[in-house]
């Protein structure tokens, strides 16, 4: 199972996966969107994203993270390890294959 995320998985669907170093499988989580009402504007994810997902935009006023280059993230979820909100303010998914 993934580090970040379990909702979304079902056993009915194959999803890409790996193997950690202790041969235990990982599914990486892939970030679809943040949600605004639970992003506080921290800036924890765009700082520490390899792959450069996130921007901050000012929303109605306040700093928030938006995904700006999805197609970049890969899947390690450092976003969500470092988000101080509860379950994280970003939605991930895992890839589906086959």
């Amino acid at each position: 199972m993934s580090d970040c995320c379990s909702g979304g998985i079902g056993s009915e669907k194959a999803y890409l996966t790996f193997r950690r170093q202790d041969g235990s499988p990982w599914i990486p989580m892939f970030v679809r969107d943040v949600d605004p009402a639970k992003c506080v504007g921290c800036g924890r994810c765009a700082a520490v994203c390899l792959g450069g997902c996130y921007e901050m935009v000012e929303v109605e006023g306040e700093k928030k993270a938006r995904v700006a280059n999805p197609g970049n993230c890969m899947g390690d979820c450092h976003c969500h390890k470092v988000c101080p909100v509860d379950g994280g303010a970003m939605t991930c998914r895992p890839m589906e294959v086959g």
